[in-house]
């Protein structure tokens, strides 16, 4: 398929992936009106059916991956500030690079062998599904990233981040409700994973975070930005600090198209246990 006809299959997909699940349909819709209680049902609706819309495509541009090579990559997706992640390398310190489920997160992470000569690890979590998974591997690892189960990754990164290299992990996903921390996220108590910042800080790695925001033709551009750390030490309240800022970072871009982002997910789905603190 074109780059347009892609857009129009993953609508289509979005439209039925909507249509099939009314338990993730409502999820969909409540998260947005929890998230901005000041719209209206119809834009609920609309951003709700736009955000299956993203899923759709996602799914339809991840199939045609083997398509894009170094020399034409360019033209799908475009980088912004490389240089926060290659003059890092440069100094032997590694990077650690967060995004969330938004845009296409995939492509992202694709993208980076072909951009970049600093070898990266992409953090994945494993499926369900034996076929699912196999099928997702090869293509996720088609550009030359190597990938690393959720669950079976810790000595990797640390490996990984003290030779210069980037890890890549998606940051917006519920967290632990008895280990992290909680923080507020669109007015809401969220658990937030606190390893990224606790990575960051302890072996000296900038956290660098960029999202894939798809343009009306199917392109992309990606705005990486370093978040603040040379204020911070590797202490508890470092680490709290650190897990703010990107998480207030990743609030932001959500506000700015929030159509790109997953909301289909049960973002808010612990509640604080009873000794947890929410922090400001």
């Amino acid at each position: 398929m074109s780059r347009a006809g892609r857009l129009r299959f993953g609508r289509r997909i979005g439209g039925l992936l909507q249509g099939l699940g009314k338990r993730r349909r409502d999820i969909t819709r409540e998260n947005l009106r929890q998230a901005f209680p000041d719209k209206s049902e119809e834009w609920v609706r609309r951003i709700a059916r736009a955000s299956y819309d993203n899923l759709g495509i996602t799914l339809a541009e991840i199939m045609a991956f083997p398509r894009y090579r170094s020399s034409n990559i360019g033209e799908f997706i475009r980088f912004h500030n490389l240089d926060l992640i290659e003059e890092n390398a440069a100094k032997g310190q590694g990077v650690i690079l967060l995004s969330a489920h938004y845009g296409n997160w995939e492509i992202l992470a694709y993208a980076l062998p072909y951009i970049t000569a600093v070898p990266v690890s992409v953090i994945v979590k494993n499926q369900r599904n034996r076929f699912t998974n196999t099928m997702l591997h090869e293509l996720r690892g088609g550009s030359g990233n190597r990938l690393l189960p959720m669950n079976a990754a810790a000595r990797a990164i640390v490996s990984g981040l003290r030779k210069g290299e980037a890890v890549a992990l998606l940051a917006d996903q519920s967290a632990q409700p008895q280990s992290d921390v909680f923080l507020p996220f669109f007015h809401r108590p969220a658990a937030v994973y606190k390893a990224p910042a606790a990575m960051a800080l302890r072996y000296g790695a900038p956290v660098v975070m960029g999202f894939a925001v798809r343009n009306p033709d199917g392109s992309y551009d990606v705005d990486l930005q370093q978040i603040p750390t040379s204020d911070l030490s590797n202490t508890p309240e470092g680490i709290l600090e650190l897990t703010r800022r990107h998480t207030a970072h990743l609030e932001e871009q959500i506000r700015r198209r929030p159509e790109l982002w997953v909301w289909q997910h049960r973002r808010w789905k612990h509640k604080m246990p009873s000794q947890a603190e929410l922090h400001p």
